[in-house]
């Protein structure tokens, strides 16, 4: 890994790396402060729900952002490409996308209904939920199509929306209490729905209006050729790095979930940029891609890669002085501080171990290469169930953490070894760079 580092590093252009930085500047600020405000509900339900009701929330949001993770592959990631094939052959395989998008959204949202009525989650609340989830992910796909048209304003829009609308639903909550969830969960319901607003009238009439049922059996050639290895990537990389939140809840239930998602706020914040950053390089990399351009490439992973390295650098040095001075700032007091210092210590390892494969695999994405990355998800996964499931009878909740490390840390190692793989068939044969390769 040191090596890797190493290697991503030596290609970042100093000189052209403070550009750079405020391109991720602007690329962030909107999920940041999307991010930010939702950051700041859960510490809101941190300290107004009970601890079963906290654990139920943030396994709910769990889930929800592993959809996210569902979409990405389904639809966000195969985009970009998607749509230069489309300009080629007009096949029409972005409108058989954005068909396939608003059935599975529908779908979502039942699925959302019923997860939340099984968690004991109250009925209207469950809905809500469930509603917030299924815009959450018709914007996912709106955010990554407006990027890929080069319209990133309307993205930075959309999250400014979303966060404008959110926080009034804090301060709501701040003024009226909420002892039940049905607040909290209407007013991520409202701010999402109004975040569709700056994708424009354009959106609206391809999500929406001229979508029709015989477009979706075209999703098929998208399936095929992208969507499968990466959905496959997906769902072997959330057994990866959320093992411990549905085995824990399955076998302790969400009461013993919560200490667990108290202390992983502290890495949100890092998380956010690893999201957000990705959502901006993806097309980058995958346009430097198509033009055959191996040292943009690599300038774009060293750079991406420092960035990464310097957020987790400040949010360690904040996690420190939070725990040494004023730890109550942002956890109650029924939370044992030597469990919440525990939890951040693993999850600062954890988020590192993202961190050093983030670059390589988001290139591998771009470069089309579903296959070579699911490879190293699929083996990463495997030992990440074995080791939570073994931790948490050993050594209890807090603990599941270390399977997730491990984990981790063989994904990092593996997609690296991909990533070389890929940089060297490029080398050697140039034509092996086009986003539509897969072997």
């Amino acid at each position: 890994m040191a090596e890797a580092l190493n290697l991503e590093v030596r290609h970042t252009d100093l000189r052209g790396l403070a550009p750079r930085i405020v391109r991720y500047a602007l690329a962030t600020i909107g999920p940041v402060g999307a991010a930010g405000t939702q950051f700041v509900l859960s510490l809101q339900l941190l300290h107004l729900l009970s601890p079963a009701s906290f654990g139920s929330f943030s396994f709910l949001l769990v889930i929800s952002q592993f959809s996210t993770g569902l979409w990405s592959a389904l639809f966000c990631a195969p985009l970009p490409i998607v749509m230069a094939q489309d300009e080629k052959s007009g096949q029409g395989l972005v409108s058989s996308l954005f068909a396939v998008n608003l059935v599975l959204s529908l779908l979502a949202f039942g699925a959302f209904l019923i997860l939340g009525v099984s968690l004991k989650v109250p009925v209207a609340a469950a809905a809500l939920f469930a509603g917030y989830a299924a815009v959450a992910l018709l914007r996912w796909v709106a955010r990554a199509h407006a990027y890929a048209l080069g319209a990133g304003h309307r993205t930075v829009a959309s999250d400014l929306v979303y966060s404008a609308g959110l926080l009034i639903g804090i301060g709501l909550v701040s003024i009226l209490g909420a002892h039940s969830p049905d607040l909290p969960y209407g007013a991520l319901l409202i701010s999402a729905a109004i975040s569709l607003l700056p994708f424009g009238r354009q959106y609206f009439l391809t999500q929406f209006v001229r979508v029709r049922l015989y477009q979706l059996p075209r999703y098929v050639h998208v399936w095929r050729q992208h969507s499968r290895w990466s959905l496959v990537g997906v769902i072997t990389t959330e057994a990866t790095v959320n093992a411990h939140a549905y085995i824990v809840t399955l076998i302790s239930g969400p009461l013993a979930f919560a200490p667990i998602a108290a202390s992983a706020l502290i890495i949100r914040p890092i998380s956010v940029v690893i999201n957000a950053l990705t959502e901006f390089e993806r097309p980058q990399m995958a346009r430097q891609i198509a033009r055959r351009d191996t040292a943009s490439v690599q300038r774009s992973a060293g750079t991406f890669l420092l960035v990464l390295i310097l957020t987790w650098a400040m949010t360690v040095a904040a996690a420190v002085l939070l725990m040494a001075y004023d730890p109550g700032a942002i956890f109650p007091s029924h939370y044992s501080q030597a469990s919440l210092a525990l939890g951040m210590t693993l999850w600062l390892a954890v988020i590192l171990m993202r961190i050093l494969r983030t670059p390589d695999s988001v290139l591998l994405q771009a470069a089309g290469m579903f296959r070579w990355l699911a490879h190293a998800s699929i083996i990463s996964s495997v030992v990440s169930v074995a080791a939570v499931t073994m931790l948490l009878v050993l050594g209890g909740p807090l603990w599941s953490l270390g399977g997730v490390l491990l984990g981790e840390a063989i994904f990092a190692a593996w997609t690296w070894y991909q990533a070389r793989r890929w940089r060297a068939a490029a080398r050697a044969v140039p034509s092996l760079m086009s986003n539509e390769t897969q072997t």
